[in-house]
């Protein structure tokens, strides 16, 4: 037997690059010598390790491929490119390992004079000098060899730059440069160790607080103003940057001269020569401040929450008469957003009534969710868990305790996790908990702590809501013309997009969703109106895009194609390389707890463009600048409402924000909440009353929250602008949907029957875990049973796979009409695999370009390009769907093949959408082949089967704006369809539920009788092997939905008593109450309920019931409310008036036409109100009466069981 190795080895070139090459080495023998030879590139593919192969391939991704040059036999690399590989890739390359030596740095000379010189040495730890030296990104010492990685070789590269620089100007820059690389490491590796008058009088009369974390310790100091600055005529908050009594160095001298000082004093004397004098006010109100300064940290936040209230106690100034005295003295800035009420460590918030469901098909588990990945901790819960737990909380506040231990885990101890672990104690004793998810011996993640603007959550209470301007709103509107600046003409439905932007921005609508369909040119309609923002409304103000990094790049390529030059003003790439001049310091906001980011000069310029990463790391900083819009590009980003980035966003300040999305609900609908809970806060109330009031198998609830967010309310316009391509594009081309069912190859055949054999043994075990492993191990085998590795025959790889075989047959039949395909796979070998596979099989002159999430967003849009600007004739691209599925526009190609696909269809949509979208001028066709069973009997249960009928069923379900694709039970459908054979694929209830189609044409303006050519052009790839059904029209996504006529009411009353009992925890069917008075008229609508104005959540779901009735109904005349008086409750610190008055306001807030009356009762003059009930009076003097044994609380919230029984009454 041979022995042989075949390996990556690299050498080092006299230029400081590497050659990179594949040898294979076989072993000496008794009459063999040992041999080493040089393998030739064009079988790498075959041969090579494929962690080789896949290092290889992102350095060809890496600056469009200029660090590589290919040979015959070799890749010559170079050393920023070594230096910039991970220690995994840079091995499997044969580069030597990275080196253990710190380099140490001492500057010498003189900044000032531009002498400066900065002299480095190796040193190992501790300290001891090493002989060493370094060529490209080697470095070495006395009998070894090792990498510089980075940022040790960009550090090197800046010292050469120092030294060869010629003293002066040009030395000091190159420090500059050094400097500023200094910043950016953050790494053990490298110590920096070395050198690295006038009188003015002024008078201060106003200070704010300038709040900060450092180290860890929540601190404050004044800022002083010289006179009262009220908010301007447009209500903005006081620019303390702009307004400030003392510059930037002066402050930071009378910040440290004030901390010296114990108080009372009136006057400062600062280092600059300027002497300071204190308004008397002032003077005192200072005072206090430095008292606070010196308190505990709990102490020093409540303060600076809310500095007047003492302000206002400590000096007595109420008794001065002037009732904003206080307020007078101290000013609230836009340097931190009105939510900001101090710098803290992030604390995730606990919240057992949102319950994420991950994408996967992993079922949501019944405990505590704290924090976001990859620190995210799932805290599953026995049977009487929560009730220890909630003792052991309770303790360790009272000792004052951080946490406390729980299992593995550690318990954040406050007063939000107690109130969290309370509610799922009462709970217990209803529900059988669900499977325990994750693994019991996880260690606890080890979490750097992390500072964040302080902002108002609204999760179980309405602490911070912004209201639209209704004064301002009242006026008329008329829409103004689209800019000028605009190079691209609009089309119509574009330019009804810029009026609904400019007429929130108009009437001072604080946020709104843009959720249009994919590629119906959101960005367009968003940079016309930024271009109006700049030109019209708000000239010197800036406006913040944040996207994914991946489409910042098309952001500025839009701007460039859209908008005549500057027509936005100077735009800032505050992101990656472009991040480097604004910092102001090492390190980022949440690990210093300060601003790091210098942005004086955003104040003046056009847009500033970021990252949703560094959006977060940075919102300090970002919170100082005052802007005219935010855009949230894809934000669906901020759908997770305990996420530190979307906290974040509620720290921003801007007239307007604006989230961008083609897909407002991608798991459940708390997405849409947290969504709305940052561009508009308080639109949908808080996130409990949000899960009580719109539960997401209700259909009503579901309809009556789409009205909400897309109707105008009143003479405001919709929060929410959806319009899909249907009927809107001209001239967009058809698109076919053509599964193929291809029966498994016997090697296919056999491993799937091992693991089917496997799941019904298992199944038994009741071990869910498992059992999602097995289908896993279901979904890997329907694409193919072994994995992509150390092939010597791509041939018969391929014919191993059912989709794969398919996937080639359909590729020779598009090569053959000399048209371009792209292939979606989320497997990272199987994608290397095709890439190598394809180029061989067609003879292809380049190589098959592959996008994945390795691949930068800038070097995507590139590759994309490349793609674009081919000449006609086949092309054939590689993507994930996930990273390939947003941001990138691909209509050169007409074939979408989605060889492996997501667990959720509107993914799946979008990465076809990046083909069938504006632009695109042919035929698109999607192609879905499938692995099918060859035994009949299980033929029609094969995952993919199962898979194709569950995703139609979600797809159909999905069209509905509000419907979420993931339903709770997918895991059981698929398990019992894949095991049992069970045809009932749909998520939901019937009542909801659409028998999917197996192909779906959409059709947008192609000429007649382009349908079925398409269709038959399809048909002309059918074999024996690929089954498939006949094309059916796809059905028209629903847009909005109009009552029929309403019918006769002896149709809609039943004239018996019907009777429904709600669960505690249960779902609230609305039928009892919908079918009498659906489209009817009711003239009168009582409720009596002694306690449904008791507080304000009491009221706020009384509101609520109101609108869901008045919803259902074709109109309601008058609407009499009877309930205690704020008198007669317990624990009520109201009074008549204000309970009286809040209940109005609420109800006007939802139903601002509606005859509503309030009748207080006093208990002690009518005794108790034993009645709960609700009655509809009808025209005709027929009634329905509702009685409610827990009243509208046991209606709304899930919280309380309760039965309701309605009666009819004739007239």
């Amino acid at each position: 037997m041979v022995s042989e190795q075949i390996a990556f080895v690299a050498s080092d070139q006299p230029d400081g690059r590497e050659k990179i090459e594949l040898r294979q080495t076989r072993a000496g023998g008794l009459f063999r010598r040992a041999s080493t030879t040089t393998v030739p590139m064009s079988e790498w593919v075959r041969t090579a390790p494929r962690g080789g192969m896949a290092a290889l391939s992102r350095l060809r991704a890496m600056n469009g491929g200029a660090d590589v040059v290919e040979s015959s036999d070799a890749v010559i690399i170079s050393a920023a490119a070594s230096a910039a590989l991970s220690e995994v890739e840079a091995l499997a390359l044969g580069l030597p390992p990275a080196t253990d030596l710190t380099l140490q740095l001492r500057s010498t000379g003189s900044l000032h004079e531009g002498t400066i010189a900065v002299e480095h040495r190796w040193v190992r730890r501790g300290g001891v000098s090493v002989r060493a030296r370094e060529q490209g990104a080697r470095v070495r010492e006395t009998g070894k060899v090792a990498r510089l990685p980075e940022p040790m070789y960009s550090t090197l590269a800046n010292l050469h730059e120092l030294r060869d620089a010629e003293p002066g100007d040009a030395r000091q820059a190159a420090f500059a440069r050094l400097r500023e690389q200094l910043g950016d490491l953050g790494e053990e590796k490298i110590e920096a160790d070395g050198t690295i008058e006038r009188l003015r009088i002024a008078y201060a009369s106003n200070f704010s607080l300038d709040l900060r974390t450092q180290g860890g310790l929540f601190d404050f100091d004044p800022v002083l103003f010289s006179r009262r600055v009220v908010e301007n005529e447009d209500g903005d908050l006081l620019d303390a940057e702009d307004k400030a009594l003392l510059t930037d160095y002066e402050h930071q001298r009378f910040r440290q001269r004030f901390r010296t000082q114990k108080g009372g004093r009136r006057s400062y004397l600062l280092p600059d020569g300027t002497l300071l004098y204190l308004d008397s006010n002032l003077g005192k109100a200072l005072d206090v401040v430095r008292e606070k300064q010196a308190a505990p940290a709990e102490e020093r936040r409540i303060f600076a929450r809310a500095p007047q209230r003492y302000i206002r106690e400590e000096l007595a100034l109420d008794e001065t008469g002037d009732d904003d005295a206080a307020d007078h003295l101290f000013l609230e800035t836009q340097q931190y957003s009105e939510r900001v009420a101090g710098i803290e460590e992030w604390q995730p918030p606990v919240l057992p009534w949102i319950k994420p469901t991950p994408n996967s098909w992993l079922p949501e588990s019944f405990g505590l969710t704290i924090g976001e990945p990859p620190n995210q901790q799932h805290v599953p819960f026995e049977a009487g868990d929560a009730e220890k737990l909630e003792t052991s909380i309770g303790t360790a506040l009272d000792k004052g305790d951080a946490s406390v231990p729980f299992g593995d885990f550690e318990i954040p101890a406050n007063t939000n996790t107690l109130n969290a672990v309370r509610e799922i104690a009462e709970l217990e004793n209803q529900f059988a908990h669900a499977d325990q998810a994750g693994s019991e011996d996880a260690e606890p993640p080890v979490v750097i702590p992390t500072y964040f603007l302080k902002v108002g959550e609204n999760f179980e209470e309405l602490y911070y809501s912004r209201q639209a301007a209704r004064e301002v709103a009242a006026r008329p509107f008329n829409a103004p013309d689209m800019p000028t600046v605009l190079r691209s003409s609009p089309k119509p439905h574009q330019k009804e997009g810029f009026a609904w932007l400019t007429e929130a921005f108009t009437r001072k609508v604080p946020g709104i969703v843009l959720a249009d369909d994919m590629g119906l040119g959101k960005t367009f309609q968003a940079l016309a109106f930024l271009a109006w923002l700049r030109n019209v409304a708000a000239p010197d103000r800036p406006v913040l895009i944040v996207a994914p990094t991946g489409l910042l790049r098309n952001w500025l390529n839009e701007i460039e194609l859209h908008l005549e030059r500057d027509a936005l003003g100077k735009v800032i790439e505050a992101f990656g390389t472009g991040l480097k001049q604004w910092r102001d310091g090492t390190g980022n906001d949440i690990r210093g707890g300060t601003s790091k980011l210098d942005v004086s000069q955003w104040r003046h310029a056009g847009v500033v463009l970021t990252t949703f990463e560094t959006m977060r790391d940075y919102h300090m900083s970002l919170a100082r600048v005052p802007f005219s819009a935010i855009v949230y590009d894809e934000i669906q980003k901020l759908k997770n409402p305990a996420s530190q980035m979307t906290r974040a966003a509620k720290a921003l300040n801007a007239h307007i924000q604006i989230g961008m999305t083609g897909t407002p609900v991608e798991n459940r609908l708390q997405d849409l909440w947290s969504i709305a809970d940052v561009v508009y806060p308080g639109f949908l109330g808080t996130s409990r009353e949000f899960e009580e009031v719109y539960p997401p198998h209700s259909s009503e609830a579901l309809h009556a929250l789409q009205d909400r967010i897309i109707e105008r309310d009143g003479v405001l316009p919709p929060f929410m602008l959806r319009r899909m391509k249907e009927g809107l594009l001209s001239g967009l081309p058809t698109k076919t949907i053509v599964p193929y069912e291809v029966p498994m190859p016997p090697p296919q055949e056999a491993a799937y029957n091992r693991i089917l054999a496997r799941a019904r043994a298992m199944r038994e075990s009741g071990d869910r875990g498992a059992m999602l492993k097995i289908l896993h191990m279901l979904r890997g085998t329907s694409l193919h049973p072994e994995e992509p590795v150390g092939l010597g025959d791509f041939e018969s790889y391929i014919r191993a796979s059912a989709r794969l075989s398919k996937t080639f047959e359909l590729l020779s039949q598009i090569e053959a009409k000399r048209e371009k395909a792209l292939i979606f796979c989320e497997d990272l070998d199987m994608q290397a695999f095709l890439s190598s596979a394809i180029e061989e099989q067609f003879n292809l002159e380049r190589s098959v370009p592959v996008i994945n999430g390795s691949v930068a967003g800038a070097q995507r849009q590139t590759i994309v390009a490349d793609f674009q600007s081919r000449a006609a004739g086949f092309d054939v691209m590689i993507l994930s769907p996930k990273a390939g599925g947003v941001g990138l526009t691909i209509t050169k190609a007409n074939h979408v093949i989605h060889l492996s696909r997501w667990w959720n269809p509107a993914v799946e949509d979008q990465a076809t959408d990046r083909v069938y979208r504006i632009g695109q001028d042919k035929p698109v066709t999607v192609h879905i082949p499938m692995a099918v069973h060859p035994d009949e009997t299980i033929g029609p249960s094969s995952f993919d089967v199962r898979l194709n009928s569950l995703m139609q069923s979600k797809r159909e379900l999905s069209r509905g704006l509000l419907v979420p694709p993931e339903a709770d039970n997918d895991l059981d459908t698929m398990l019992s369809g894949v095991l049992d054979g069970d045809r009932e694929t749909s998520p939901q209830s019937n009542e909801t539920a659409s028998p999917p189609s197996k192909q779906t044409i959409e059709t947008g303006d192609a000429p007649s009788g382009s349908a079925s050519d398409t269709a038959s052009s399809a048909e002309q790839g059918d074999d024996a092997e690929g089954r498939r059904g006949k094309p059916v029209e796809e059905p028209r996504r629903p847009i909005l939905s109009v009552r029929p006529t309403p019918v006769d009411i002896a149709q809609t009353r039943t004239p018996d008593i019907g009777r429904v009992e709600f669960e505690v925890g249960g779902l609230r069917d609305w039928t009892i109450f919908t079918q009498h008075i659906e489209d009817m008229a009711i003239q009168v609508l009582q409720i009596i309920d002694p306690y449904c104005c008791a507080q304000e959540d009491a009221r706020r779901r009384l509101a609520d019931f109101i609108a869901r009735f008045d919803t259902a109904a074709a109109s309601i005349g008058k609407v009499h409310v009877v309930s205690f008086d704020a008198d007669s409750l317990r624990d009520s610190y109201e009074s008549n008036e204000e309970q009286c008055g809040d209940i109005v306001r609420k109800v006007a807030s939802k139903l601002p036409n509606i005859n509503f009356h309030h009748a207080p009762r006093s208990r002690r003059a009518t005794g108790d109100l034993h009645d709960r009930r609700v009655t509809a009076t009808f025209a005709d003097g027929s009634r329905v009466i509702w009685d409610l044994g827990r009243g509208i609380d046991g209606i709304m919230s899930p919280r309380f069981g309760c039965v309701v029984n309605a009666t009819v009454e004739q007239s």
